[in-house]
């Protein structure tokens, strides 16, 4: 299916590995134009390079407010419109409620809800710009049921679903779509650090949960990123205010 995304441009933050180069992959495979961001250099040096010549790359910390502004910046150096935002960040520690000191609480709200709020707030004058701008906002399945030992990502990604449901309102006359993903288990790094952190450990940690999956795997990044693609192509021209969970079944709920 031709997503009709050929010479659009899309930044994709947090895209150096894991979800959010799977993103980036899938949309150059479309023939789009990427601008990708992280925090070291190398491995993001490295990602854009296996991206090819329609990828670029800006060092910046989602966490800063002054990365961001910069990476805005750059953005507006390379290209006069900007035709959709994957929203993305590593995510916050774990732990629970008496671990998880005040210092904890504002590195997380910075990683995960001020970071959306600043990427939104800079790129909605280049967004405005094109014939069919979307954002896409990266969250967790968290949003729908608490993990154990995630509080952190448990209490603030349903604050970007607010923040999103609230701009579908606020930017849909302006033809601005606004959605939400949410991963389960993907294959990550971050996946990898968190069953390292679990009651059992590694082959055990992942045995457990994929016995709760009903396709009886995790996912992958490709699999995510083929998902998001369409979401941020001009064919999801109704879908808008939505939550997708890309989980493989985990989720149970009815709503």
């Amino acid at each position: 299916m031709n997503l009709q995304l050929e010479d659009r441009t899309f930044l994709v933050t947090a895209a150096s590995r894991g979800l959010g180069f799977g993103v980036a992959k899938a949309l150059v495979g479309e023939k789009a134009n990427v601008i990708i961001c992280g925090r070291s250099k190398k491995p993001l040096k490295d990602a854009a390079s296996s991206l090819g010549t329609r990828c670029q790359y800006f060092v910046a910390d989602v966490a800063t407010p002054a990365d961001v502004t910069a990476l805005l910046n750059f953005t507006r150096e390379q290209t006069s419109k900007l035709d959709g935002l994957f929203v993305n960040a590593g995510g916050p520690a774990p732990g629970t409620f008496t671990e998880i000191s005040d210092d904890d609480w504002s590195k997380a709200i910075d990683l995960t809800l001020m970071s959306a709020i600043r990427l939104t707030r800079e790129a909605i004058p280049l967004l405005k710009k094109s014939d069919a701008p979307s954002i896409l906002y990266s969250t967790s399945i968290s949003v729908k049921q608490p993990i154990p030992n995630l509080l952190l990502s448990n209490s603030l990604r349903p604050a970007v679903i607010g923040m999103m449901r609230t701009l579908s309102e606020e930017l849909g006359p302006d033809g601005i779509r606004t959605n939400a993903i949410c991963p389960g288990y993907i294959h990550t790094e971050r996946v990898r650090q968190l069953m390292s952190t679990a009651k059992s450990k590694g082959d055990a940690a992942e045995e457990a949960i994929v016995a709760r999956i009903p396709l009886g795997r995790m996912g992958t990044p490709d699999e995510f990123g083929r998902v998001c693609a369409f979401l941020l192509s001009p064919l999801a021209s109704y879908v808008h205010g939505a939550l997708l969970l890309v989980d493989g079944g985990l989720f149970k709920g009815m709503m």
